[in-house]
């Protein structure tokens, strides 16, 4: 459940360790009070893509394409990093893939809804804090 209090978002982090293989974290981002409540800073991007995968479909160990940040829409997925960790992303999960290099993550979709998501590239120089 989200807490409207914090003064942080909490995002998962997916990376690549120093032998390849990829591990996750959680990592706080900052909010401050604007007009509709709070938020973060600009992250800048090149551009946004929507993107739908289908219901039961497995994707073994592959890297990400780019470092972006992942926002579930519907349905959901399960990211597995190389040493064992398991993360389900459902709508109050926000995930950012590093993992560009080693070799990456397994990603699993729902059953029977498939998962729907936004991806939204970040430029290599953009931080969270």
């Amino acid at each position: 459940m989200t807490d409207f209090a914090s003064d942080v978002a909490q995002v998962w982090r997916i990376f690549s360790l120093e032998d390849g293989t990829t591990s996750m974290e959680q990592v706080a981002v900052p909010l401050t009070p604007d007009r509709a409540g709070k938020g973060s800073k600009l992250l800048a991007g090149t551009g946004v893509m929507v993107r739908r995968a289908a219901p039961g479909r497995a994707a073994d160990w592959h890297v990400a394409p780019r470092r972006q940040m992942i926002a579930t829409l519907g349905g959901w997925a399960e990211i597995e990093t190389g040493d064992g960790q398991v993360l389900r992303c459902t709508p109050d999960v926000l995930v950012i893939v590093e993992d560009v290099t080693g070799v990456g993550h397994k990603t699993r979709m729902h059953p029977t809804e498939g998962w729907q998501m936004l991806f939204i590239p970040l430029d290599d120089e953009t931080t969270l804090a």
